[in-house]
């Protein structure tokens, strides 16, 4: 598996934006701001069952998550986006807990790079 703290750079992204570390930071913090929510929104649809809804949350959640990363989360998000428009059940689970862990860790490392880390002693 893999995961959005072991792909994620905030000198990627810098280089994306032209070396604007200033845009950087207030990307990544409206990132950490809207995050959860966005997470809420895949889990409630898989909760219920609701492939139209799973595919929805999961396509706004990429779509979040690609302007920071490439692969890792983004790569899973399309995965579980397409599992629910084929209608395939059985794959959501796996790919929605996968994709929460994913994101999970993407976070970490960009709390990290804000200097906000809650599990540091």
């Amino acid at each position: 598996m893999s995961s959005g703290e072991d792909r994620w750079t905030p000198e990627v992204l810098k280089e994306r934006l032209g070396g604007d570390e200033q845009l950087v930071r207030e990307l990544v913090r409206i990132f950490l701001v809207e995050y959860p929510a966005l997470l809420q929104a895949v889990g409630i649809p898989v909760a219920c069952g609701d492939m139209a809804g799973i595919r929805r949350a999961s396509h706004a959640l990429r779509g979040a998550i690609a302007n920071f990363i490439d692969d890792g989360p983004t790569s899973t998000a399309l995965a579980l986006e397409r599992a629910a428009g084929d209608a395939r059940p059985g794959d959501v689970a796996g790919l929605a807990g996968q994709l929460t862990q994913e994101v999970e860790a993407l976070a970490a490392a960009m709390r990290r790079f804000n200097g906000v880390d809650p599990c540091a002693s």
